[in-house]
């Protein structure tokens, strides 16, 4: 039962990330020799594996992003013209190189394990980043770096930042059914075997091929107070549904950042192909009581870097967005092989500035019996902006995009990621009071990520 509740906690509500999972749980422990080892810092003396046994884990990763833009994107002598007013004064200051470094502290305890009582699970994470990204000057709407948006502290993009992201207790009452509350952390959502998620750091890299960024009305990217119900009513369907509250509270006091209320739920079919394993996930969100939307605020897009309005979206209407995302293997499965993938989303555009998106492509984990803990992927993305008046204002079209990434796990605690990128914008010049903002060219991009886990 232990194991099936800890499937169902892991999959649908995404309160941790699977290469996070118990170490024990799943056969492997903490101990041996520096390359082989899951950990850098190995058993600690043996007290690591003690502590797991015992239900308490204590991670630590570190990932480090350097990126290019090799050319194109926004000009920075023309940035520079626009030293502040209505441009962010940070714009000067992003050089075509950039590199920045976040990091991800996670204690989990399994209260059955502890000896306490069965079926309960707390989940405590903190994270931080450090550095610059290239941001905006890659021209893209969205950021080319999804790395570096998190932690998403409001008003401190581009920032260094410290903050508790999750602070959640999960339940469950049966092998069927639990409840989760609290601080809870939505990155792990929408997520995508061979496409990863926003808090993935051994997949695609850009935003537009992470998650569905049409749920960013209704959903903050990382942190907010909320409830949900886990189910599981057979061993290949889990879902979840739940409220939380609709802002983003990394940084704040969750309890003074409540305007809007959102509905969410998700679920994951699993099934076969000619034999073949793959996943089906589709979810739905529906906000409630959203007065405004300060776009330049959501880190998922690059708007909060390139102007500074002043202005929100307002509304009293309620907003919904629906998303779809699978992978199906044709040859092998996740101990080695490859397929494609597919993700999709729409939303009524109000106040979301995203009317629809949609990326696709080919993944696959292990090349031959040479690399069998890499991973790869190859694939593109599009989106449409919708025709709110201050969308419009800003001079957003669609934007499209391709990105192709290779993972080499160097050992099992060190995976080095080369990445690159082409943006087609969908920034296509900004018309504001005192300024007018030419749109960018079109951008290739480079970069390595380091991923250490501790």
């Amino acid at each position: 039962m232990r194991t099936i509740i800890k499937i169902a906690l892991l999959s649908s509500l995404a309160l941790s990330d699977a290469a996070q999972c118990d170490e024990t749980a799943s056969g492997v422990n903490f101990s041996g020799d520096l390359l082989s080892r899951s950990k850098l810092t190995g058993d600690w003396g043996g007290i690591r594996n003690d502590m797991a046994e015992k239900g308490v884990t204590v991670d630590l990763d570190a990932t480090h992003v350097t990126q290019h833009v090799a050319s194109g994107g926004y000009d920075g002598s023309l940035l520079s013209k626009f030293p502040g007013n209505r441009i962010s004064p940070l714009l000067p200051d992003i050089s075509e190189t950039e590199s920045d470094a976040m990091f991800n502290m996670l204690l989990k305890v399994d209260t059955g394990k502890a000896g306490l009582w069965p079926g309960g699970f707390l989940t405590v994470r903190g994270e931080g980043r450090v550095g610059d990204s290239v941001g905006i000057r890659a021209g893209g709407l969205l950021p080319t770096n999804g790395d570096a948006i998190s932690p998403a502290v409001p008003g401190h993009t581009n920032q260094d930042v410290l903050a508790l992201t999750e602070l959640t207790y999960a339940q469950f009452l049966s092998e069927q059914f639990g409840l989760a509350f609290g601080l809870i952390n939505t990155a792990d959502g929408d997520k995508n075997e061979f496409a990863g998620s926003i808090r993935s750091r051994s997949h695609f890299m850009n935003v537009g091929m992470r998650f569905s960024p049409v749920s960013g009305a209704a959903v903050p990217l990382l942190t907010t107070l909320g409830a949900s119900a886990i189910f599981m009513p057979t061993k290949n369907i889990i879902g979840s549904a739940g409220f939380i509250n609709a802002e983003e509270t990394a940084g704040y006091n969750p309890f003074e950042r409540t305007d809007g209320t959102t509905f969410l739920t998700e679920w994951q079919f699993k099934h076969t192909l000619a034999g073949l394993p793959g996943k089906q996930t589709v979810g739905f969100v529906y906000g409630f009581d959203r007065k405004k939307l300060d776009i330049g605020a959501d880190s998922r897009s690059q708007l909060a870097s390139l102007i500074q309005t002043g202005e929100a979206v307002k509304t009293n209407a309620d907003t919904w967005a629906l998303y779809y995302n699978a992978h199906q293997y044709i040859q092998g499965d996740s101990k080695g092989g490859w397929g494609p993938f597919l993700r999709a989303g729409v939303s009524d555009g109000h106040p979301n500035p995203i009317k629809w998106n949609a990326a696709f492509g080919l993944g696959g984990v292990g090349v031959g019996s040479w690399r069998p803990n890499d991973n790869w992927g190859i694939g593109g993305y599009a989106l449409g902006a919708s025709d709110e008046p201050l969308v419009n204002q800003l001079g957003i079209n669609d934007e499209t995009g391709f990105e192709a990434f290779y993972n080499a796990a160097i050992s099992p605690w060190l995976h080095v990621t080369a990445d690159v990128q082409y943006i087609d914008s969908a920034l296509t010049g900004a018309n504001l009071p005192r300024v007018n903002l030419p749109g960018p060219k079109e951008a290739w991009v480079v970069g390595v990520r380091t991923n250490l886990n501790f």
